[in-house]
């Protein structure tokens, strides 16, 4: 099946449909793939009004299922950043420390892409909540063999 382009201008509800059909999956399919309800994503694909409110774990889980991006599910604008000097704040340095102390070190990557996320013009404040989206990020990346 052909590859669709899906434009840039459509609602979330437009093109996560858009993007299932794309890719020939059912609503039980991409249901069972994200690990949500039918019903849910039903609900997410009609709602062209925008009211439905996803959580980032949900959204992350359909993007996943899609083998998209969250940027492009959301059609985010995106830029490639050049390598250049990222700060750490405390509690990411905390988290830097705690991961190492457990043997399982953040690699360079890992902290430059935790470092310049933002989530809703934040970041998280603690350790804990770094460790957090740390597990997120690698849990709904994580490629699962055939």
């Amino acid at each position: 099946m052909a590859k669709q382009p899906v434009k840039s201008s459509m609602s979330l509800a437009e093109k996560i449909r858009k993007l299932r059909e794309a890719k020939g999956l059912s609503l039980d399919d991409l249901a069972d793939k994200a690990g949500i309800s039918k019903t849910y994503l039903w609900e997410l694909e009609r709602d062209a009004a925008g009211t439905k409110k996803p959580s980032a774990d949900v959204l992350m889980r359909i993007a996943t299922a899609l083998s998209t991006t969250l940027a492009d599910l959301l059609s985010l604008e995106t830029v490639k950043i050049q390598e250049t000097a990222v700060e750490l704040s405390p509690s990411l340095k905390d988290f830097q420390r705690r991961m190492a102390a457990q043997s399982t070190p953040l690699t360079p990557e890992d902290l430059r892409d935790l470092a310049v996320m933002k989530f809703r013009g934040g970041q998280p404040q603690t350790a804990d909540e770094w460790h957090q989206l740390y597990l997120l990020l690698v849990n709904s990346t994580r490629r699962k063999k055939s």
